[in-house]
């Protein structure tokens, strides 16, 4: 199916019962800018404001296995939990058969709703939500997850088209038709042999503290016709590039800075939870794994981790984020964790430890120099690190030239052993 660049189809997802004016008001702008405007009804109760709409509450709670009428029945949070899976359901079918190339949710409490389908959507298929929830005094992960999901603040409530909210929403029509046809017009130029000859491809996890050695290897890598992916090691980058692995994305994963395990094992803000730094080991993806910033914690402003953490060694990165080194018991049992995971890879695993510092702060003289709590950490590793588990020490610190030398080589390395990728790297 050939996609109508100019007159892209979107999808407009509310609760018609309350927000049907503020719908109907945006489809005009989006028809009016040339789009077809598709209206979902996502409302659980109190009755529609449009006589006319694409996908009715009706076939929304079908698609969730569930009747209308059963809905009044159950609690608000459990009726809400099953229609949001209707419209999940409803947008992947529309999403998958070319039948929308954009979405848009304008709601308050009733955004979540679209939330579960923002998800399922891929990354590069646009999608928007509008509320007065999106402020940002209020964290983003519910809005945003794990996707490329675009927020608009309303700044007033949504409750008609007004001085205030006439101009936001007409902004968002023009954001998701724009989007649509900036996709359509990539997809449609993308040569669709591409996946199959590309280079091949590695997922990298980074910040700012180890963002000198990621970009050095990076360029060894592209003298070999390898591309880098990198992800923000913030809590949500691991677990983002980890469903990615988990999508067959990448030929090979550089786990370079793996602080989000200390944020689940210690504390702090960057958890990404329980299973960070093992899909690409389930997966059998040949993986190098380095302990980048894993011998600190981020918590928030310095005032406040002063209090939190009393006595311990502080490093004020920014006005808002503040890093923690971690204790000699503490990196001994990280050590115990990373190792473990590096074990239960399926795939070839290579470790690499930089034995005069993991972060930046972390070196000869530096605020967070500690070599009996990082030699705790590489005593841990090569005490536990099985025969399979290649263990490599390197005499340098995480962002020297001569780490970033022997990491790139050991990826390179495996990735030359991989069936069907010899020919890329040597080229």
């Amino acid at each position: 199916m050939t996609r109508d660049i100019e007159r892209p189809s979107i999808l407009l997802i509310g609760t018609l019962d309350t927000k049907a004016d503020e719908i109907a008001w945006t489809a005009g702008v989006i028809e009016r800018l040339g789009g077809n405007p598709l209206i979902l009804d996502s409302g659980v109760a109190g009755v529609p404001g449009l006589s006319h709409v694409d996908f009715p509450r009706e076939e929304v709670a079908s698609a969730a296995g569930v009747d209308l009428g059963s809905l009044a029945a159950m609690s608000r949070g459990d009726a809400v939990a099953l229609m949001a899976e209707g419209v999940k359901t409803v947008v992947e079918q529309l999403a998958v058969s070319d039948r929308i190339q954009g979405v848009l949710c304008i709601g308050g409490a009733g955004a979540s709703l679209a939330y579960p389908a923002m998800q399922a959507l891929a990354i590069g298929f646009p999608k928007l939500i509008v509320s007065p929830l999106a402020s940002g005094v209020r964290h983003f992960g519910p809005f945003v997850g794990l996707k490329d999901v675009a927020v608009l603040h309303s700044v007033a409530d949504i409750m008609g088209v007004n001085e205030i909210t006439e101009p936001v929403f007409r902004e968002a029509a023009g954001f998701i038709v724009g989007a649509a046809r900036a996709a359509a017009l990539g997809s449609a130029s993308r040569n669709p042999d591409s996946a199959r000859d590309r280079n091949p491809v590695v997922a990298v996890s980074m910040n700012g503290n180890t963002t000198p050695a990621v970009s050095g290897i990076r360029g060894i890598l592209a003298a070999h016709g390898i591309e880098l992916v990198a992800f923000h090691a913030n809590g949500v980058g691991g677990q983002a590039m980890e469903q990615q692995i988990g999508r067959g994305v990448f030929d090979a994963v550089l786990d370079f800075t793996t602080t989000e395990i200390s944020g689940h094992e210690v504390g702090g803000m960057m958890d990404a939870g329980p299973s960070r730094m093992e899909v690409a080991g389930a997966a059998g993806l040949p993986q190098v794994l380095v302990p980048g910033c894993i011998d600190l914690i981020t918590t928030g402003p310095l005032d406040e981790a002063e209090i939190e953490f009393p006595g311990r060694p502080l490093y004020r990165h920014n006005p808002h984020l503040t890093l923690v080194r971690l204790t000699a018991d503490e990196m001994e049992s990280l050590g115990h964790v990373f190792a473990r995971k590096a074990n239960e890879a399926l795939g070839p695993t290579v470790i690499c430890l930089p034995s005069k510092g993991f972060s930046a702060p972390n070196h000869p003289g530096g605020p967070f120099w500690n070599p009996v709590a990082d030699g705790a950490f590489i005593d841990a590793v090569r005490r536990d690190a099985k025969p399979q588990v290649t263990v490599e020490i390197v005499d340098a610190h995480i962002n020297d030239a001569a780490f970033v030398e022997v990491t790139a080589s050991c990826l390179l390395e495996l990735m030359t052993q991989r069936s069907g990728l010899r020919s890329e790297v040597d080229r």
